[in-house]
């Protein structure tokens, strides 16, 4: 009897058959029904036919050696079974069992086969389906796996600690921690251990059982996130776990179950206090037991009993639990959040672990101790650290503890290339982020823009073409009255200064000089290690090549002779390709580059900042893929937010790091002068310098009795370029003589702090000194434009000249605003760091002088 076209038409493989072809299989089916818990197909047995299910369900199971009984798979109607074993002609491997009525049609091996030489479309429906089940069977292996890995974690995970056979420092407290770790080895009484995140409480209770008789078992859970239940199909999302998921989870960890006993698994379970029987359960983070578990752990404890999920039959254990706790149990326990009892039960023995900020004296020794682990990890040979880089790690606060060093040594020792570990390669969180931020990832529109693997680099396709047109018309169209010369004073030098205040350094993504340098070959996935000479004298070699360009810009009369500025461009693009090529990609921008060493200072005060969220970077990341493999290309790690300013927002970071940890936030600019970690006796020099220079360039005229011009036409004579350089070099001594204040031997620190507060001025005054060309002589930059490319003739020009006289009354404001802000973060650290009367007093006086200097020359 065959079966009905109705019937063939929900079976999947016989999908886009038309009636004929569905009319010519129905000929050569056979109707069978199965009663519930019949076997239809045995192990073992030949293949001499395969079925389709026109209604009910059945299991493919596979019974082991052992008696238990795996189910592979449950098959409905529609689908089909048997079909394996008949294209491979090896016996069938699992049996297949009914576990309802089942009604099936059942199809000849010959008859198959001649179908699917008859059906083309046939042959290409069992393709399509033997591909999707091997998906399908490819993906459930990569769960399994998964689930598997995630339990062997929690089962070893603990061991991934760092090796060390006694608690590692040398102060009064980790002797005294050491000496009561060692008497607790033999103890049998329960060990609880308490403190702030990262204080290593796993490590203390490694060491507890270490002490004691080591043949002894010992597992490890963390109760905030248990190993899934084998074979759940969903793992639940980290932080939006189900309570009751989370109970369960917890449930099958610590007591096992029985087949059919844990929601989505059919397999027995041994829990982890089965299996530590005789030995030592550490179980981290015990506050996150959910109030049911709690109990069910205190009878354990009380009676040595448990039964596994599902069962009904007692079994017994013997072990000793040594619990940790980042939570105040002694309050939640008041609160009702934690069960006295079984507190009273855990805490016979309490440890009170010690911050790192309170045992400074430790962190030396933790570092040096660190080394010998992380040079195994990292395939590195880092011998010792500097006395600055240990100064660094001392004077920091370690708000994660142990568990943060260990971070930040660890990719201080990805990026080291030498014996030596230095103060550059130590990436610290120089603050917290307090209030006042916003995240532009939060918006969906920046966070898609962000996440574009093509931006910001796409705007190289405006940048580098500009930039060549620029130069080659700059050195040979018109020497006077050239309209790209123009923009370069007018508008390109402002626009650099600009995009410093509001996107810090991200001009440096799509600079064209370093384009340029990376289409020829000098595209280094990561700057090189400098060497010593480029670390110590790079900061003094950009300094004095910004001061050059200045000074040189008004003394060839670079804003009206076209080749001179040209000239200018040209070396700038030399020296960008010939030190990318000796250095690795960006290494004159990190390190030479004086457009770049500007664009970085001011992006001190810059409204836009993009660090990390350290405490992700700590807890969740436990690789260094993005210094590594998808390394920044300035060589930086984004917690280093104290060398954020080398940081030229490639955004490589948002794309690449899986956890979402990095921020791109608006801020209040004075942070980064304020921010401690950040400041340093180059960037003050640079600071102050730059100043000096914007005084230079445009009061030299004054002393030689002319008035400066905006665009001048005049080349100095040697008198006028070395009174120039004089009055740079008196008014950076000047600021380093109001910095001694009595107290010679702390001048450097004093001069460090408050000459960074001379930021906002040098900015605002270097911006004015190109926005005043701007003023004067932008309105011609359109029709020579025209005139340029050949409009002149067309066009009344005349009419087409825009008037940008209004611009004038913008000039003022904006050095009284940098002359305020300088004058507020000088208080503010004044305040902060108690400078002495004289040094404050001397630096505002400068400050008030600058500001009045600047409203006259500029």
């Amino acid at each position: 009897m065959t079966a009905v076209s109705t019937d063939l038409q929900a079976i999947r493989l016989f999908s886009g058959l038309d009636e004929a072809d569905l009319s010519r299989i129905a000929c050569r089916l056979r109707n069978c029904v199965f009663l519930s818990g019949m076997v239809i197909l045995s192990k073992d047995e030949p293949a001499d036919a395969l079925f389709f299910i026109l209604d009910g369900r059945v299991r493919v199971e596979l019974q082991e050696a052992t008696g238990q009984i795996l189910n592979i798979a449950e098959l409905g109607k529609g689908e089909h079974f048997g079909e394996r074993a008949i294209l491979t002609g090896e016996p069938r491997t699992a049996d297949v069992r009914a576990i309802t009525e089942v009604r099936a049609a059942k199809l000849l091996r010959s008859d198959f086969e001649e179908l699917l030489s008859e059906t083309p479309l046939l042959y290409a429906n069992l393709c399509r389906d033997l591909a999707r089940l091997l998906g399908s069977w490819a993906q459930r292996h990569q769960r399994d796996e998964r689930e598997h890995r995630e339990v062997m974690t929690n089962v070893i995970g603990w061991q991934l600690l760092p090796e060390f056979g006694a608690f590692p420092g040398n102060s009064l407290w980790v002797k005294d921690l050491n000496r009561r770790l060692d008497q607790l080895g033999s103890s049998p009484d329960n060990v609880l251990i308490l403190g702030e995140p990262g204080t290593w409480k796993e490590l203390a209770a490694r060491l507890i059982h270490f002490h004691g008789d080591i043949a002894r078992p010992v597992l490890f859970l963390d109760c905030s996130s248990p190993p899934p239940v084998i074979g759940q199909s969903e793992p639940a999302k980290q932080g939006g776990k189900d309570e009751s998921l989370l109970e369960t989870e917890q449930e099958v960890a610590l007591f096992g179950h029985a087949p059919e006993g844990a929601v989505y698994s059919r397999r027995v379970r041994r829990g982890m206090l089965e299996l530590a029987s005789g030995g030592d359960m550490i179980l981290q983070n015990v506050d996150c037991l959910t109030l049911p578990m709690q109990e069910r752990l205190l009878s354990f404890i009380k009676s040595g009993s448990f039964k596994r999920h599902g069962e009904s039959e007692w079994r017994f254990a013997q072990v000793r639990i040594i619990a940790t706790s980042g939570e105040p149990l002694a309050q939640l326990a008041q609160s009702g959040a934690f069960n006295q009892e079984l507190l009273d039960n855990l805490g016979s023995e309490t440890i009170m672990m010690s911050p790192l900020r309170e045992r400074k004296k430790d962190i030396p020794v933790i570092a040096r101790s660190l080394l010998r682990t992380l040079n195994t990890k990292h395939h590195k040979n880092v011998v010792r650290l500097s006395q600055d880089a240990l100064n660094l790690l001392v004077d920091h606060d370690w708000p994660l503890n142990g568990s943060e060093l260990y971070q930040v040594l660890s990719r201080a020792v990805v990026v080291c290339d030498g014996e030596e570990l230095l103060a550059e390669q130590i990436f610290l969180q120089g603050q917290l982020f307090e209030g006042g931020r916003f995240n532009l990832l939060t918006l969906p529109a920046v966070e898609n823009l962000a996440r574009r693997p093509d931006f910001p680099r796409i705007l190289r396709w405006t940048t580098v073409p500009l930039f060549l047109v620029v130069l080659l018309y700059t050195l040979f169209g018109p020497v006077f009255d050239n309209a790209a010369n123009l923009a370069v004073w007018t508008l390109w030098w402002p626009a650099l200064l600009l995009t410093g205040f509001f996107f810090a350094r991200g001009w440096c993504s799509y600079c064209p000089l370093e384009a340029i340098g990376e289409f020829l070959g000098t595209s280094k996935r990561v700057v090189r290690e400098p060497s010593d000479w480029l670390r110590q004298w790079g900061p003094t070699f950009s300094l004095s090549g910004l001061v050059v360009i200045i000074l040189a810009e008004q003394a060839t009369g670079m804003f009206s002779w076209a080749f001179a500025t040209g000239m200018l461009l040209l070396t700038l693009l030399t020296t960008t390709i010939t030190g990318d090529l000796y250095l690795g990609r960006r290494g004159w921008c990190k390190y030479l580059c004086p457009l770049g060493r500007i664009v970085s200072l001011i992006s001190r005060i810059a409204m836009l900042e993009m660090h990390s969220n350290h405490n992700v970077c700590v807890s969740r990341c436990r690789v260094d893929d993005c210094v590594r493999e998808k390394g920044c290309p300035m060589g930086l790690h984004p917690t280093g937010i104290d060398n954020a300013d080398h940081c030229v927002l490639c955004l490589d970071c948002v794309r690449n790091c899986p956890h979402h940890s990095m921020q791109l936030d608006l801020r209040n600019p004075s942070w980064g002068v304020l921010n401690q970690a950040r400041r340093g006796f180059h960037e003050a020099v640079f600071s102050i310098t730059l100043v000096a220079v914007v005084i230079a360039a445009k009061g030299t005229p004054f002393i030689f009795g002319r008035q400066p011009e905006v665009f001048p036409q005049r080349v100095w004579e040697p008198a006028e370029l070395l009174t120039a350089l004089l009055i740079a070099a008196s008014f950076t001594g000047m600021a380093m003589l109001f910095s001694v204040g009595g107290r010679s031997h702390r001048w450097k620190a004093t001069f460090t702090i408050c000459s960074l507060a001379y930021l906002p001025l040098a900015f605002t005054g270097l911006f004015v000194y190109y926005f005043r060309a701007l003023v004067e002589g932008g309105a011609e930059l359109v029709p020579l434009t025209l005139a340029a490319i050949g409009l002149g003739e067309w066009l009344d020009l005349q009419q087409l000249t825009p008037d940008f006289g209004t611009l004038r009354l913008l000039i003022y404001p904006t050095i009284v605003s940098g002359g305020v802000f300088s004058w507020i973060v000088l208080n503010r650290l004044k305040r902060h760091y108690n400078l002495h009367r004289f040094c404050f007093s001397g630096h505002r006086l400068m400050v008030v002088i600058t500001a009045a200097v600047f409203l006259c020359i500029l």
